[in-house]
């Protein structure tokens, strides 16, 4: 997993743990719905305003970003410290929500991760590396939570980052279940496939996603390092009795529902009219750009020199 991440609308990043790097991430993690969009809707609008317990974890990543998930035993919500919008989960159906409150509109992630066909089995055996998260001993305690280091390695050669898992936090189900989803909304398989082909980063990038399947059972991510020691994430605390309303979970009401296509050809309607304009504008001519720099320079050489004379001239 990588830290939340919510890039749909504004092109941010919203951290969650390393694997939480980043929710475009978990955005297209998430599994498929065969539920409607509408009836996440109607479940979401509310009457009244009951308080849930609710577990909240708060974490930073190696930018100083710092995200909340709040999460109840259906639902979560990932806020990236921005008042203007944040991301909503329904953990049985795998749906994800960007709510913004700025368009105020709700758009529907269509959280799919697609299946590639175009790989076939004999492919993934033949090209798949070997990934693994390996026990290196006691780790730390961070933060409240004593932890068991584990290092992700790729073919015993391409030491990817170190994680620090608290099995003590999976302890509570409801932290746990959320884990499980975003477990179950990523495939890595894939894209590592694809990204044997250009380089260590991306292939790392793609090994988090094989290697939270693991988490649900040996332990929440509380800090994690990247191969040269440096901690590109760590959850700063974690709140297990908090409360909150159905408000902070649920989908404002009144608000549109827009599918991300509908929300791309919104925002292209709306830069189109300066796209025209520019359009519309002559072609510059380069060469003519750079004589005009040129006469500028010498003309600028010129003066400088006429300045030096006539003070030369003025001291004689």
């Amino acid at each position: 997993m990588c830290a939340p991440c919510l890039i749909v609308l504004n092109g941010a990043a919203l951290p969650i743990w390393n694997g939480f790097e980043l929710v475009v991430r978990i955005v297209v993690r998430v599994s498929k719905s065969i539920i409607a969009p509408f009836l996440m809707a109607a479940s979401m609008v509310v009457i009244a305003s009951p308080i849930n317990a609710s577990v909240v974890i708060e974490s930073v990543n190696k930018h100083q970003m710092h995200s909340k998930v709040s999460i109840e035993a259906t639902r979560a919500r990932i806020d990236s410290g921005s008042a203007d919008d944040y991301l909503l989960m329904d953990l049985a159906s795998g749906k994800t929500y960007t709510v913004n409150h700025l368009e105020g509109v709700v758009i529907d992630l269509e959280s799919a991760v697609a299946t590639s066909e175009h790989i076939t089995s004999a492919i993934k055996d033949r090209m798949m590396p070997k990934v693994e998260l390996l026990k290196q001993g006691e780790g730390p305690v961070v933060n409240g939570f004593a932890t068991v280091h584990y290092r992700v390695m790729i073919n015993d050669t391409i030491h990817c980052s170190d994680e620090y898992l608290a099995p003590a936090a999976t302890e509570n189900e409801i932290v746990k279940n959320f884990v499980a989803a975003m477990a179950r909304g990523s495939d890595g398989v894939d894209a590592i496939i694809m990204a044997s082909l250009f380089g260590e980063d991306q292939m790392c990038e793609a090994a988090a996603d094989i290697i939270d399947d693991q988490y649900a059972e040996k332990g929440l991510p509380m800090r994690s390092m990247d191969s040269e020691g440096m901690v590109s994430h760590e959850i700063t605390h974690i709140n297990q009795h908090s409360m909150l309303t159905n408000e902070e979970m649920t989908i404002p009401a009144g608000y549109e529902l827009l599918s991300r296509a509908e929300m791309r050809k919104r925002l292209a309607d709306r830069v189109k009219p300066i796209q025209d304009q520019i359009d519309t504008m002559p072609d510059i001519n380069m060469d003519e750009v750079m004589q005009q720099q040129i006469d500028m320079q010498l003309r600028m050489k010129d003066a400088s020199k006429n300045l030096r004379n006539e003070m030369k001239t003025g001291f004689e």
